[in-house]
C-alpha cells in the first residue's frame, strides 16, 4: 500500500484505490508538530477516515516537524521512524477493514502499540512522551491499543474488590467483607458507576480516599489504605489512571507526587494541583486556566466528540447550560491560544453551579481511557437534582464508551435511579462492625420518593423526627398519648413509625 501526505485543505483527492493518505495537521504538542489523520482507500475504492496518527523519530530535535522530515510518499517507513494512534477507535477502525490492511498498515507506519519492542525502544524519547504519549497513559497503550491492533476487542470486562482498611490500630470500623465491584460492557442499565450510600460518618469518605490510595499510591500500606483484589489480568493492574472529583471546602484533598504515582492520578476540584507542586484551594482565575488547557485538549479527534454529546446531555430543557452551539464551532476553528482565551471567558460567565460541571466533565473527557477509576465524594452538594441527574447521564455515557469505571458516594436518590441495584453498596455500621449490601428492590429508574423510603430510611432513623418519636416511645407513651403529645401533627410515616417502634417496646426488644 502506497502512503502519501497531502496538505490540510485536501482539495479534490484521487479516484484510486488500496492506497493511504496522511492528512498533515498543525496540532503543535509545545513544539513538536506531528499529527496526521490517516484517510485509507479500500480495494473497492471507499474512502475511509480511520483517526489521528502521530510520528516521531530516533534522534530528532526538539520542535521537531514530522511533515517536512517524513517521505511525501513511501510503502513502509524507515527504521528510523514510527508512529502511535492517538485513540482506541483509530485500531478500532483499522480492524474493521479486515486483518490484512490492518497488519500491514500498522507494520508500514511502525506503529509502537503493535510492536511492543519498538515502544520499549522509544518510550523514554522527548517527542514520545510530550507528543506521541501526550493525554495517553503508557498502559492504555500496552494494554487496549495493544490488544485491538492485534484484532482483539475494543473493550473487556472486568471485576475487582476493595477489602477498607481493617484492623484493631484503626479508629473505623471493622470490616466484615470486600466491596466487589463488576463492570460488563454492553450491558443494560449500564454498569459503569457504582455507587456508595450510608449514613453520615460512617465513613464513606474516609473509605474513597483510602481507595485511591490502594490504586495509585506505590507507598500505600495496606495497613492504611486498604487493598486491591483483581481478577483476571494477567498483568496484575486492572486500573490505567484514577481520577478524584470533589469541590468541597471540607474535603481531605489526596496528594501523591508523580514519582510516587503507580497510575497517573489527577485530582479536579478546589483545591491544588495533581502532581508534586499541590497548593491550597485554587480561586476562579485558577480552575478557568484549568478548564481551558483540558478543553484545549478535548478539542481534537474523537475526543472532540465525546465532549461535545456530554455538553448536549447537560443540556436539559430549561437548564440555560450553553445555550448557544455557535460557540462550539468557534473553538473547533480557533489556533490554540485563541481557544484557551475564549474557554477563559466563557468560563468567567458561568454560575458556581454550571462552572463546576463544565470543569468537571471536561477534565473528565481529557482523562478517563478504559479502566480509569473516577472517584467523586457527593456531588449533590454543588449540583440541584436536574443539573446532578444530567451530570450522572453524561458521566455514565463517557464510561461506557471508554470503559471506565466511577465509584460514587452519595446521599442522593437522583443520583440512585440512575444505576442498578447490583451496583449498589448500602453500608451500615454497627458498633466497630462495618457491613455492606446490596439494596433489596431495584433502584434503577425507581421513584424518588420510593427510593427515599425504602433504601435512604437507614439515613434517618437516629436523626430529625424519627430521633423526636423514639424518644416518645422510650418514655413509656402509648400510642394516642404519643398522638397528643405531638398535637395530632404526625404524617403517615411517622405515624407508622410510632406503631413499630411501640411494638418493640412492648414485645421487650431494644430502642
Amino acid at each position: 500500500m502506497q502512503f502519501t501526505q497531502i496538505g490540510r485543505g485536501r482539495g479534490n483527492l484521487p479516484q484510486v484505490r488500496r492506497q493511504a493518505f496522511l492528512v498533515q495537521d498543525r496540532w503543535n504538542d509545545y513544539g513538536y508538530v506531528t499529527m496526521f489523520q490517516l484517510l485509507i482507500v479500500d480495494d473497492a475504492g471507499a474512502w475511509h477516515e480511520i483517526g489521528n496518527v502521530k510520528f516521531g523519530g530516533f534522534g530528532v530535535p526538539e520542535g521537531w516537524t514530522a511533515s517536512s522530515d517524513l517521505p511525501s510518499q513511501f510503502q513502509i517507513l524507515s527504521d528510523r521512524y514510527f508512529s502511535l494512534g492517538q485513540d482506541d477507535t483509530y485500531y478500532e477502525k483499522l480492524a474493521e477493514l479486515g486483518p490484512q490492511i490492518r497488519i500491514e498498515v500498522l507494520t508500514a507506519l511502525r506503529d509502537v502499540a503493535y510492536d511492543s519492542a519498538l515502544l520499549r525502544r522509544t518510550e523514554a524519547f522527548d517527542v514520545t512522551t510530550t507528543s506521541l504519549l501526550r493525554g495517553i497513559p503508557l498502559g492504555v497503550v500496552e494494554d487496549q491499543f495493544r490488544r485491538i491492533a492485534h484484532g482483539g476487542a475494543r473493550v473487556t470486562p472486568y471485576e475487582f474488590e476493595y477489602q477498607p482498611v481493617n484492623g484493631p490500630s484503626v479508629t473505623g470500623p471493622l470490616w466484615s467483607q470486600r466491596l466487589e465491584f463488576t463492570v460488563t460492557p454492553g450491558e443494560q442499565p449500564p454498569t459503569n458507576i457504582h455507587v456508595l450510600i450510608g449514613r453520615n460518618a460512617v465513613g464513606k469518605s474516609h473509605l474513597l480516599r483510602s481507595l485511591v490510595r490502594a490504586v495509585a499510591d506505590r507507598q500505600a500500606n495496606p495497613a492504611d489504605a486498604g487493598q486491591i483484589f483483581e481478577r483476571g489480568t494477567a498483568s496484575g493492574h486492572t486500573f490505567r489512571g484514577v481520577v478524584a472529583v470533589s469541590f468541597s471546602a471540607f474535603d481531605e484533598f489526596v496528594s501523591i507526587p508523580r514519582a510516587q504515582q503507580v497510575v497517573p492520578y489527577v485530582h479536579v476540584g478546589s483545591h491544588g494541583a495533581d502532581d508534586d507542586h499541590s497548593s491550597g484551594p485554587l480561586g476562579r482565575e485558577q480552575l478557568a486556566r484549568m478548564f481551558s488547557v483540558s478543553l484545549d485538549n478535548c478539542l481534537t479527534g474523537p475526543a472532540a466528540e465525546r465532549w461535545t454529546r456530554a455538553v448536549k446531555t447537560l443540556r436539559y430543557s430549561g437548564s440555560g447550560f450553553l445555550e448557544n452551539d455557535s460557540w462550539i464551532t468557534e473553538f473547533g476553528d480557533a489556533p490554540t491560544e485563541g481557544r484557551r482565551s475564549m474557554a477563559t471567558e466563557l468560563f468567567a460567565t458561568l454560575s458556581s453551579g454550571h462552572a463546576i460541571v463544565l470543569l468537571t466533565i471536561t477534565r473528565l473527557v481529557d482523562q478517563v481511557h478504559e479502566r480509569t477509576l473516577v472517584v467523586l465524594d457527593e456531588p449533590e452538594a454543588h449540583l440541584h437534582p436536574p443539573l446532578l441527574a444530567a451530570f450522572v447521564r453524561a458521566l455514565s455515557d463517557l464510561l461506557l464508551d471508554r470503559n471506565g469505571v466511577a465509584i460514587v458516594a452519595t446521599h442522593s436518590p437522583v443520583v440512585l435511579q440512575e444505576v442498578p441495584s447490583s451496583c449498589v453498596s448500602l453500608i451500615r455500621r454497627h458498633g466497630t462492625l462495618a457491613v455492606a449490601q446490596r439494596p433489596a428492590l431495584e433502584t434503577f429508574g425507581e421513584n424518588v420518593g420510593t427510593l427515599t423510603h425504602e433504601v435512604f430510611s437507614l439515613e434517618v432513623t437516629d436523626s430529625g423526627y424519627h430521633r423526636m418519636i423514639r424518644t416518645a416511645v422510650r418514655d413509656g407513651m402509648s400510642y394516642e398519648a404519643l398522638l397528643h403529645h405531638f398535637a395530632g401533627r404526625l404524617g403517615t410515616e411517622a405515624k407508622a413509625i410510632a406503631r413499630t417502634l411501640i411494638a418493640v417496646r412492648d414485645s421487650g426488644g431494644e430502642l
